[in-house]
């Protein structure tokens, strides 16, 4: 479900109407998340630390209202829900696009995640036909520990869909520090917002036991 949100009732319009003229309105920031205890406990458990830090921050996005925001012919729309849909790496080394419903029972959500990723990893070409704007896009690049990075953007052809990147976990100075990159769209959020999606995250993940 989602509702429209009306411009003149809306804490950010000033805002929205400043960033919702530019040709380019997307931002970005990348950081590192601590995610050792995270990464010990799944290890420890026998659950896949992909699956538990893609659904953590799913959660979190899902908590945050900016980040279930998006953009339909130019006008501001909230969605109850959104769900992920991450970049994998297909049998045949080409790119596809798995759609993970959301769900706040874990075991469920892996549950639909795995079998999602596995039909994915089963095709043959790319397909895009369960694009979606009430999802979050993730780019997965386990290979690779970046610093900063970029995305091809169908602008203005968008929904204001953030864009979430993880890259390679490695182990520092007795802590395993993972890459997370975002990007928004300014018209729908600030950096005060991912701000707070980031600090939610790193809460989470450090709670897993």
């Amino acid at each position: 479900m989602k509702q429209y949100i009306d411009i003149d009732k809306w804490e950010r319009a000033a805002e929205f109407r400043h960033f919702i003229r530019y040709s380019d309105p997307y931002f970005g920031v990348c950081v590192n998340v601590d995610c050792s205890r995270a990464y010990a406990a799944a290890k420890a458990k026998g659950v896949s630390f992909f699956l538990y830090y893609f659904y953590r921050s799913l959660a979190v996005a899902n908590a945050l209202a900016p980040f279930r925001t998006r953009l339909e012919n130019g006008r501001p729309v909230i969605y109850d829900l959104v769900h992920g849909s991450p970049t994998i790496l297909r049998n045949d080394g080409g790119l596809g696009f798995a759609l993970l419903l959301w769900n706040p029972d874990f075991q469920a959500f892996c549950f639909q995640a795995e079998e999602a990723i596995a039909a994915v990893r089963a095709q043959r070409a790319l397909d895009t036909s369960m694009d979606r704007p009430d999802t979050i896009y993730y780019s997965i690049l386990p290979w690779l520990r970046f610093s900063s990075v970029t995305h091809p953007l169908d602008l203005p052809r968008t929904e204001g869909v953030p864009i979430l990147t993880f890259g390679k976990c490695l182990e520092e100075n007795g802590r395993r520090l993972m890459p997370l990159a975002i990007h928004a769209h300014h018209a729908l959020m600030d950096g005060l917002h991912i701000s707070r999606f980031l600090e939610l995250y790193e809460e989470s993940l450090n709670r897993y036991e």
